[in-house]
Protein backbone atom coordinates (compact mmCIF):
# COMPACT_ATOMS: atom_id res chain seq x y z
CA UNK A 1 0.00 0.00 0.00
CA UNK A 2 2.75 2.31 0.06
CA UNK A 3 3.26 4.52 -2.93
CA UNK A 4 -0.38 5.32 -3.08
CA UNK A 5 -0.55 9.22 -2.07
CA UNK A 6 1.34 10.61 -4.98
CA UNK A 7 0.92 8.89 -8.53
CA UNK A 8 3.85 6.58 -9.50
CA UNK A 9 5.57 6.03 -12.86
CA UNK A 10 4.40 7.41 -15.66
CA UNK A 11 0.85 7.74 -14.59
CA UNK A 12 -0.38 11.10 -14.87
CA UNK A 13 2.89 12.96 -16.56
CA UNK A 14 1.73 15.47 -19.11
CA UNK A 15 -1.64 14.95 -19.02
CA UNK A 16 -2.66 18.32 -18.00
CA UNK A 17 -5.46 19.39 -20.51
CA UNK A 18 -6.97 18.84 -24.01
CA UNK A 19 -5.14 18.03 -27.12
CA UNK A 20 -5.70 20.12 -30.17
CA UNK A 21 -7.61 17.37 -32.04
CA UNK A 22 -9.94 16.90 -29.05
CA UNK A 23 -10.68 20.66 -28.97
CA UNK A 24 -11.45 20.56 -32.45
CA UNK A 25 -13.72 18.00 -32.56
CA UNK A 26 -15.81 19.73 -29.95
CA UNK A 27 -15.88 22.98 -31.51
CA UNK A 28 -16.66 20.68 -34.72
CA UNK A 29 -19.81 19.45 -32.71
CA UNK A 30 -20.72 22.71 -31.34
CA UNK A 31 -20.55 24.24 -34.88
CA UNK A 32 -22.66 21.51 -36.32
CA UNK A 33 -25.34 21.94 -32.85
CA UNK A 34 -25.57 25.65 -33.84
CA UNK A 35 -26.13 25.15 -37.72
CA UNK A 36 -29.24 23.00 -36.53
CA UNK A 37 -30.51 25.06 -34.16
CA UNK A 38 -30.79 28.43 -35.56
CA UNK A 39 -33.07 27.97 -38.41
CA UNK A 40 -35.74 25.65 -35.73
CA UNK A 41 -35.07 28.96 -33.33
CA UNK A 42 -36.22 31.44 -36.42
CA UNK A 43 -39.18 29.03 -37.12
CA UNK A 44 -39.98 28.99 -33.61
CA UNK A 45 -39.92 33.17 -33.19
CA UNK A 46 -42.20 32.96 -36.32
CA UNK A 47 -44.61 30.49 -34.55
CA UNK A 48 -44.15 32.70 -31.03
CA UNK A 49 -45.02 36.09 -33.23
CA UNK A 50 -47.63 35.10 -34.87
CA UNK A 51 -49.44 33.15 -32.52
CA UNK A 52 -49.24 36.78 -30.28
CA UNK A 53 -50.75 38.52 -33.57
CA UNK A 54 -53.52 36.20 -33.54
CA UNK A 55 -54.35 36.55 -29.99
CA UNK A 56 -54.22 40.29 -29.97
CA UNK A 57 -56.64 40.33 -32.61
CA UNK A 58 -58.67 37.81 -31.37
CA UNK A 59 -58.84 40.69 -28.40
CA UNK A 60 -58.92 44.17 -30.19
CA UNK A 61 -61.93 42.20 -32.17
CA UNK A 62 -63.84 41.49 -29.12
CA UNK A 63 -63.11 44.91 -27.39
CA UNK A 64 -64.37 46.50 -30.66
CA UNK A 65 -67.61 44.40 -30.26
CA UNK A 66 -68.28 45.94 -26.81
CA UNK A 67 -66.86 48.97 -27.08
CA UNK A 68 -69.75 49.43 -30.31
CA UNK A 69 -72.38 47.98 -28.12
CA UNK A 70 -71.64 50.28 -25.46
CA UNK A 71 -71.45 53.64 -27.33
CA UNK A 72 -74.54 53.84 -29.34
CA UNK A 73 -73.11 52.00 -32.54
CA UNK A 74 -69.56 53.89 -32.90
CA UNK A 75 -66.39 51.59 -32.85
CA UNK A 76 -63.02 53.29 -31.80
CA UNK A 77 -61.53 55.18 -33.16
CA UNK A 78 -64.26 57.41 -35.00
CA UNK A 79 -65.19 56.99 -38.72
CA UNK A 80 -62.57 58.84 -40.30
CA UNK A 81 -60.00 58.33 -37.79
CA UNK A 82 -57.03 56.39 -37.50
CA UNK A 83 -54.65 55.54 -34.42
CA UNK A 84 -51.52 53.63 -35.17
CA UNK A 85 -49.02 52.00 -32.43
CA UNK A 86 -45.90 51.41 -34.27
CA UNK A 87 -43.24 48.78 -32.98
CA UNK A 88 -40.58 49.45 -31.23
CA UNK A 89 -37.49 52.09 -31.72
CA UNK A 90 -40.70 54.15 -33.50
CA UNK A 91 -41.91 57.12 -31.59
CA UNK A 92 -45.77 56.59 -30.66
CA UNK A 93 -48.35 59.44 -30.19
CA UNK A 94 -47.86 60.18 -26.34
CA UNK A 95 -51.29 58.43 -26.06
CA UNK A 96 -52.12 55.90 -27.94
CA UNK A 97 -51.60 52.57 -26.06
CA UNK A 98 -53.33 54.64 -23.33
CA UNK A 99 -56.63 55.60 -25.29
CA UNK A 100 -56.70 51.97 -26.63
CA UNK A 101 -56.43 50.63 -23.07
CA UNK A 102 -59.27 53.16 -21.75
CA UNK A 103 -61.83 52.84 -25.00
CA UNK A 104 -61.34 49.09 -25.61
CA UNK A 105 -59.68 47.59 -22.15
CA UNK A 106 -56.82 46.11 -24.03
CA UNK A 107 -53.35 46.39 -23.06
CA UNK A 108 -51.17 46.53 -26.32
CA UNK A 109 -47.72 45.39 -25.90
CA UNK A 110 -44.88 47.43 -27.72
CA UNK A 111 -42.00 46.29 -28.07
CA UNK A 112 -42.89 43.09 -29.65
CA UNK A 113 -42.10 44.01 -32.77
CA UNK A 114 -45.34 44.71 -34.09
CA UNK A 115 -47.39 47.12 -35.50
CA UNK A 116 -51.05 47.95 -34.97
CA UNK A 117 -52.86 50.38 -37.26
CA UNK A 118 -56.62 50.49 -36.53
CA UNK A 119 -58.91 53.14 -38.37
CA UNK A 120 -62.73 53.13 -39.18
CA UNK A 121 -64.88 53.91 -42.37
CA UNK A 122 -67.96 54.10 -44.12
CA UNK A 123 -68.65 51.44 -46.51
CA UNK A 124 -70.53 51.85 -49.55
CA UNK A 125 -73.93 51.33 -47.79
CA UNK A 126 -72.87 53.80 -45.57
CA UNK A 127 -72.33 51.52 -42.17
CA UNK A 128 -69.12 51.82 -40.37
CA UNK A 129 -66.78 49.41 -40.76
CA UNK A 130 -63.51 48.71 -38.26
CA UNK A 131 -60.57 47.72 -40.00
CA UNK A 132 -57.42 46.51 -37.55
CA UNK A 133 -54.12 45.44 -39.12
CA UNK A 134 -51.30 44.13 -37.30
CA UNK A 135 -48.17 44.06 -39.10
CA UNK A 136 -44.73 42.95 -38.85
CA UNK A 137 -41.37 43.40 -41.19
CA UNK A 138 -40.49 39.71 -41.58
CA UNK A 139 -42.84 36.55 -41.87
CA UNK A 140 -45.73 36.01 -38.98
CA UNK A 141 -46.85 33.28 -41.21
CA UNK A 142 -45.25 30.02 -42.52
CA UNK A 143 -46.80 31.10 -45.73
CA UNK A 144 -44.83 34.18 -45.51
CA UNK A 145 -47.56 36.79 -45.15
CA UNK A 146 -46.49 39.48 -42.76
CA UNK A 147 -49.88 40.98 -41.74
CA UNK A 148 -53.10 40.18 -40.29
CA UNK A 149 -55.93 41.83 -40.83
CA UNK A 150 -59.41 42.18 -39.56
CA UNK A 151 -62.50 43.99 -40.21
CA UNK A 152 -65.75 44.16 -38.25
CA UNK A 153 -69.22 45.66 -39.72
CA UNK A 154 -72.09 46.74 -37.77
CA UNK A 155 -73.59 43.88 -37.46
CA UNK A 156 -70.97 41.99 -35.75
CA UNK A 157 -69.83 39.80 -38.67
CA UNK A 158 -65.53 39.91 -38.37
CA UNK A 159 -63.44 39.01 -41.03
CA UNK A 160 -59.79 37.69 -40.50
CA UNK A 161 -57.51 37.31 -42.91
CA UNK A 162 -53.75 37.59 -43.87
CA UNK A 163 -52.34 39.42 -46.19
CA UNK A 164 -48.74 41.56 -47.46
Amino acid sequence: MKGRKGTSGSQGKGKNGFTLIELMVVIALVGILALTAVPLYRTWLQRAYGSEASLMMKKLMDGQILYYLENNDEFFPKVGQSLLIPAEGTPTPPTAIQDVKKALKIEIPQGHRLDYNIYTYVDQQDDPVCMIIISASFPLFKDGHKQLIGMLNKEGKTYIFTGG
